[in-house]
């Protein structure tokens, strides 16, 4: 299994999904997790946490209500965070160990990309990691323009993540995703080849 890094707004989703020389199966931690977010145990779960205020409407988790909850650096905001992550954490595990057991043997390799990849022990997992390097101007212009953050709304969410040089000192391999999605897609191309057996 190939783990996939980056800070928030890398472009590290995009890149991996235009690379077309491999079969690969791509496991999207945050789609499991906003998944997660309709099941009726875990919705009961975050109701009883947070009350009914965090839902747009009697079965909708509002997930900028719970944002606003979750992020930030007071002690009540961890605490949230903690509570938080104690309910999703250990669903969307069982679920992406579900998803690699149930993976076809004809994949080439299985990607896993995950916002907590490090803060989860994911890398124990994975056999190697490879880190997309993005300017930050650039994601902070991604993040304005796809999600409507502001600067300090990305400060605020990479506050708890491990750090950008962190991650890029764990991986084994870095891809410049500071120009276009094609050519950081090349880039990651050719670590696949160096690292995937081929048919020949």
């Amino acid at each position: 299994m190939i783990g996939i890094l980056g800070g928030i707004g890398s472009g590290k989703s995009s890149v991996v999904r235009t690379v077309s020389s491999h079969n690969l199966h791509i496991i999207d931690a945050d789609k499991v997790g906003h998944k997660l977010l309709s099941d009726p145990a875990i919705r009961n779960q975050i109701r009883d946490q947070f009350g009914q205020d965090v839902f747009s409407d009697e079965q909708t988790i509002d997930r900028s209500l719970l944002a606003k909850r979750v992020f930030g650096d007071t002690p009540k905001h961890q605490t949230a965070r903690k509570q938080l992550n104690s309910i999703l954490h250990p669903a969307i595990r069982r679920e992406i160990h579900s998803e690699i057991d149930s993976v076809s043997r004809d994949v080439d390799a299985v990607i896993l990309d995950a916002a907590l990849l490090l803060e989860g022990g994911w890398d124990a997992t994975c056999d190697w990691l490879i880190f997309v390097d993005t300017p930050e101007p650039l994601r902070q212009q991604r993040v304005q323009e796809n999600r409507g953050w502001s600067a300090g709304e990305l400060s605020k969410r990479e506050a708890t993540q491990w750090s950008i040089d962190a991650k890029k000192e764990r991986a084994d391999f870095l891809v410049d995703n500071s120009g276009t999605i094609e050519t950081a897609a090349a880039q990651m191309t050719q670590i696949f080849i160096s690292l995937l057996p081929t048919d020949s």
